[in-house]
């Protein structure tokens, strides 16, 4: 179990500011990345919680799990809606053997 909240939660501590300033860049990167951080340490909060008081009036954690769940498909839908829906083109070469997915009309330097 340590292992894997090691693995599974504290390894996306890493990535959890680069990823949203990579799908939503801009001048409001700072905003959208506090707002992620304020919810998520209110989930944190509110998660033990919650689930004791679901655990104290079922018997059960299945609700409980049955919440997380429903969150994690909100949380889904949530940033389908706000992604962006077109790819950023970045400068740079393309790894050798990865020609074929090259962007149309861009040429591999090592093909010739």
């Amino acid at each position: 179990m340590v292992g894997a909240q090691g693995l599974l939660g504290y390894g996306l501590a890493s990535v959890f500011g680069a990823v949203p300033a990579e799908v939503f860049p801009g001048k409001h990167t700072g905003t959208i990345v506090g707002t992620l951080h304020v919810a998520s340490n209110a989930g944190a909060a509110c998660g033990p919680w919650l689930t004791g008081v679901l655990y104290d009036a079922t018997g059960t954690y299945g609700p409980a799990f049955v919440c997380a769940m429903g969150m994690s498909l909100v949380s889904i839908i949530a940033m389908w809606i706000a992604a962006p829906r077109q790819v950023r083109v970045l400068p740079g070469p393309i790894a050798p053997g990865r020609a074929h997915h090259a962007i149309p009309g861009q040429h591999d330097s090592a093909a010739g």
